[in-house]
């Protein structure tokens, strides 16, 4: 027995290194391919269709592809096989773990399985002889009930595999390729979200800086207009844009030229109106203003701030029904869950940024949703190598992927033409869908991207703005808060890249061109004073485009020597010029420096001060003085000198 034992523990010991030199010898084959696939370009160029059912066993699939022999001999009996992989990827982790595994892994299997009666011929495909540095193409399928995969709503890898003989005699996989695939019932839903907004052209009224918003009506602004109105696709919408439009639409000024209603801005208004009431629309804040900007480099003041104005500038168009919208703001790849969540609880609806990982609600302190954060994304993701993996099958299996695994429901934000192509469905594949509703909360990537520059000349610009403006307010009698607002909001526009070209935009508004500072006081250097109240002119003009009403207030360094009355009010009409009396009075002689200014109707001085130097002599009072001692002297002589002759006479009279 203990021999029997020993000889069955020989063998199986001999047996198990047997089994060990040959599972050496198949990795050995196994990875003979791995090597061979990174020298030999294969490529896919088109799955068709690239999202199947699987309830449909007799839909057929098609591959079509190149294969180029980059080894410098040729190769032998070459032939393509469909290859497919059973495994289903069903988390997004899963995807990731596939789109970073070796190209032979998963293992898969070729087609055909079946017995030669039995095959399908198009399973494969014979391309005889490759020669050295040659390029063929070809072209495989297979249907549903080929591939045997086990479950719909997955993500499955399908490809090919390149075998041929080699120079060294044997015949081996010299290349293979992997495509990301759907096994679905139905279409991916997919949200098109397009942003209609542009640039701010409008100065005020109906005065427009350039043309270039009715160059755009007829150009990416048209194209983007139609994407917005397909079914089902969301819209964003600038009111500052739409009120522009219609602005367009009449009669205008373009850099002071007159021109006629635009017909194109007229149509254009017109569809627009259409998108507010279709029940598929959403608002943006008055004039798109920048908020992440204004975010990084400030603080939550400034973006309160700029909403003020937004809603200020909004109350004065009269846009009830749009208005009357959900309130959404567009982030980009600078969403911070701070700014949404302050954005949120100033009644924002939805945030839309490129940088949320997942999509989701937004909670305040009490765990109260107050709205929701969307994930957006435009940009092509790479798809599953080895080789090219941005091609567009390989970019369109990623996208399918992502949107049947994703974290949450793929939503595209449409911000230019040149994102239109990824932006909307990809027909057979994607449908269009309203926007997802996430219950779990959103996830934020907080890492700023860009640098935090304040827009200080900006900002210095808007505060000198609402300065003047308070002063235009008090010398016009006009409230001027919704069109200044207007003119803030929309020089903080997304849509300026620069400071120069926002600065620029200020500085050829109306109501930055109406400086209250060009109001003037002319007054005499000099004035002389004849007696205790006296009066001189003083002349103001007033080259501003609107009336205004002024006084002029002086300032005397003695002021209990020498006062000058402020002046009555008087309205000047644009370009008028008037003179008024300023009355002076005195309670000594003397050297006496003023200073004029002019003020508001509430005494608010502004402008240059102009000194006069008024002399008071008291010259009234002393003529009077010698008039009457004269008349005195005259009369005292005239007295004596009659005396002096009744003296004469009564001495004659007495001799």
């Amino acid at each position: 027995m203990r021999r029997g034992a020993y000889y069955d523990g020989q063998v199986s010991r001999a047996l198990g290194l047997w089994m060990l030199l040959l599972a050496l010898a198949v990795a050995s084959v196994a990875a003979t391919p791995s090597q061979a696939a990174t020298t030999i370009d294969v490529e896919i160029e088109s799955v068709s269709p690239q999202l199947f059912d699987l309830s449909q066993p007799e839909q057929r699939i098609t591959i079509t592809g190149r294969f180029r022999n980059t080894t410098d001999a040729a190769l032998g009996n070459v032939t393509v096989h469909f290859w497919r992989s059973t495994e289903p990827i069903a988390t997004h982790d899963e995807l990731e773990q596939a789109l970073n595994s070796e190209p032979t892994q998963p293992w898969g299997r070729r087609l055909p399985e079946l017995s030669v009666d039995q095959r399908d011929p198009n399973n494969e495909a014979a391309l005889g002889d490759v020669a050295a540095g040659a390029e063929v193409t070809f072209t495989v399928s297979a249907t549903v009930k080929d591939l045997a995969l086990p479950t719909n709503d997955m993500v499955y890898l399908l490809g090919a595999h390149v075998r041929g003989q080699v120079a060294s005699g044997g015949r081996e996989t010299v290349g293979r390729a992997r495509v990301l695939t759907i096994a679905s019932s139905a279409p991916i839903p997919l949200t098109s979200v397009v942003k209609l907004t542009a640039p701010p052209t409008l100065l005020g009224g109906t005065e427009f800086r350039d043309d270039s918003l009715a160059t755009s009506l007829n150009g990416d602004l048209q194209t983007l207009l139609t994407a917005a109105e397909q079914p089902g696709v969301q819209v964003l919408i600038d009111p500052a844009f739409v009120a522009e439009v219609h602005a367009l639409s009449n009669r205008h000024s373009v850099a002071g030229e007159p021109r006629e209603g635009n017909t194109t801005a007229a149509d254009y208004a017109k569809r627009l109106d259409a998108l507010i009431t279709s029940g598929r629309a959403q608002r943006l804040p008055f004039g798109n203003p920048d908020l992440s900007r204004l975010h990084i480099a400030g603080g939550l003041v400034e973006v309160e701030r700029c909403l003020e104005w937004a809603e200020t500038a909004l109350k004065a168009e009269s846009m009830d029904q749009l208005a009357a919208l959900p309130l959404a703001a567009d982030l980009g790849q600078e969403a911070s869950q701070d700014l949404a969540l302050t954005l949120a609880l100033h009644g924002f609806n939805t945030i839309y940024g490129d940088n949320i990982l997942i999509s989701g609600v937004l909670e305040s302190t009490n765990n109260t949703p107050t709205g929701i954060a969307i994930r957006t994304s435009y940009e092509a993701l790479p798809g599953i190598g080895p080789d090219n993996t941005m091609t567009e099958v390989q970019t369109t299996g990623r996208r399918l992927a992502e949107g049947l695994l994703g974290n949450s429901q793929t939503v595209r934000l449409i911000r230019q033409v040149d994102d239109l192509a990824s932006g909307q469905p990809l027909a057979g594949l994607e449908t269009t869908a309203a926007l997802p509703s996430p219950q779990t909360p959103a996830r934020f990537d907080d890492t700023v991207t860009r640098t935090p520059i304040p827009w200080t000349d900006l900002e210095q610009g808007l505060n000198e703005l609402f300065l003047e403006a308070q002063l235009l307010q008090e010398l016009t009698g006009t409230d001027r808060s919704a069109l200044n607002a207007a003119v803030a909001v929309r020089s903080s526009s997304a849509n300026f890249t620069t400071q120069a070209e926002a600065l620029a935009y200020l500085n050829a508004t109306p109501v930055e061109q109406l400086d209250a500072e060009k109001v003037r006081l002319s007054v005499p250097n000099q004035v002389v004073m004849g007696s205790d109240t006296n009066y001189f002119p003083a002349t103001v003009h007033n080259p501003l485009d609107v009336p205004v009403t002024v006084q002029v207030l002086f300032t005397s360094d003695a002021q209990k020597r020498l006062t000058v009355l402020p002046s009555e009010l008087v309205t000047l009409a644009p370009g008028e010029h008037r003179t008024v009396n300023l009355t002076t009075e005195t309670t000594a002689n003397g050297v006496v420096l003023v200073r004029g200014q002019l003020a508001t109707q509430q005494g608010t001085r502004f402008g240059a001060e102009v000194p006069v130097e008024i002399t008071a002599t008291g010259l009234g009072r002393v003529g009077w003085i010698i008039i009457i001692i004269s008349g005195a002297v005259v009369l005292g002589g005239t007295f004596l000198r009659i005396r002096a002759v009744q003296r004469e006479r009564a001495k004659v009279n007495s001799e």
